[in-house]
């Protein structure tokens, strides 16, 4: 019989981790599902490791990028339901059974989501958890809320969008978050459940890599009649204060303040595009008027 739900784990040369994110999904409290790996060209033991797994429906490939590996699960999946989880993420217990309960409730949903934090964060409640549903596109394009491992999406809808894009490197999930939550009502529950590590590895470099996916992701999914004019000026310019955050940890003080000039140039009114360029500009004319310094 097809699995519920297929869970689709894409992995590079993180077999350690990779063990203990397995683990969190065998040790879910809903158990009609499969497990399958996509082993992106490892080099660390990744394919031998998944030959001896019997749980483990193991797909190897040559090095082909995260959004190739996605497609590449989905094809092999059977499941009604597909959930994503990176390699080195990890699910408390009842992840899984949550969102399948709310989805044989809320057949209309195409999508839902859980909270995601930091690996090792306290976690604290005075009131109830809660689910917000319904049309969140306006929500999805202005705020970063959806993570990767803590999608829950049906077959049919992933199918009807496309799938992952892999022109782009690093945000191709966010596109198809933003194509889903147009066509289609999708669902938050604010408990954490997903549980994420921060690497020294995503570096300024990368961090521009996503800024830039990110913008030719928000221009190409921006809808005049949805989207007020507002709201998209205001997440543009977090934007921006992404991007010059980005090349300020690079050192480049030059695109930095470009970028914070933009901001304020698409929020004139806003105290926190003003904060990052005037605190910005300060620095950028310190370091220019340090002896043996170069023009920033």
């Amino acid at each position: 019989m097809k699995p519920f739900v297929s869970v689709i784990i894409p992995t590079y040369n993180r077999l350690e981790l990779l063990k203990k994110t397995v683990v969190s999904v065998r040790s879910q409290s809903f158990r009609d599902f499969e497990i399958i790996v996509i082993n992106d060209g490892s080099s660390d033991g990744t394919a031998e490791w998944l030959a001896e797994q019997h749980d483990v429906i193991g797909v190897n490939q040559p090095n082909s990028g995260i959004a190739s590996s996605r497609n590449k699960g989905i094809s092999a999946s059977k499941g009604e339901w597909l959930a994503f989880l990176d390699h080195d993420d990890i699910w408390a217990p009842d992840k899984l059974q949550t969102q399948v309960d709310f989805v044989r409730a809320n057949p209309q949903v195409g999508m839902v989501a859980v909270k995601h934090v930091r690996l090792g964060t306290r976690i604290s409640r005075t009131g109830p958890w809660k689910w917000i549903k319904g049309d969140l596109f306006v929500k999805v394009f202005s705020e970063s809320f959806i993570h990767t491992s803590s999608v829950m999406i049906g077959r049919d809808v992933l199918e009807k969008v496309g799938g992952f894009p892999t022109r782009y490197r690093f945000a191709d999930e966010f596109d198809v978050w933003l194509k889903i939550s147009k066509k289609y009502e999708i669902a938050f529950f604010d408990r954490p459940l997903v549980f994420i590590r921060f690497y020294d590895s995503n570096t300024s470099h990368n961090r521009i890599g996503v800024r830039s996916d990110t913008y030719e992701i928000l221009m190409s999914n921006y809808d005049t009649d949805r989207i007020p004019r507002k709201i998209y000026l205001k997440t543009l310019s977090d934007h921006d204060i992404s991007f010059g955050r980005a090349y300020v940890n690079l050192g480049d003080f030059k695109n930095a303040m470009k970028w914070f000039k933009s901001a304020v140039r698409r929020t004139p009114l806003r105290t926190r595009a003003w904060r990052y360029y005037i605190r910005y500009k300060i620095l950028s004319i310190f370091k220019r008027s340090r002896p043996g310094s170069q023009n920033a």
